[in-house]
């Protein structure tokens, strides 16, 4: 399961995800990310991980998409930190 949440900050855009990034959710937060991204243009979008528990080959795959669509990432934790990192390099070899 996957919690998703969005807000629009005087900054930009700010997605936030609870659970697991896997499966069907995968698709969810794609969803999600055409429907708010085009809302803040030109301003920053921070995805949230720092509450993922788990993502799987295909959400790393977006989230490198992602990046490369602009997004940065907030994470805490060794798990999370590796991920991004991982996506990052990912992203940056595409």
């Amino acid at each position: 399961m996957l919690k998703i949440s969005s807000e629009e900050t005087t900054d930009g855009l700010a997605i936030k995800l609870a659970g697991r990034l896997a499966g069907a959710w995968v698709d969810e937060l794609e969803r999600v990310w055409y429907e708010r991204a085009p809302k803040a243009v030109g301003r920053q979008i921070i995805v949230d991980l720092s509450e993922v528990t788990f993502v799987d080959a295909e959400g790393k795959k977006l989230l490198a998409w992602m990046f490369r669509q602009g997004a940065d990432f907030r994470a805490s934790g060794c798990m999370t930190r590796c991920i991004v990192e991982e996506v990052k390099q990912a992203a940056q070899t595409c």
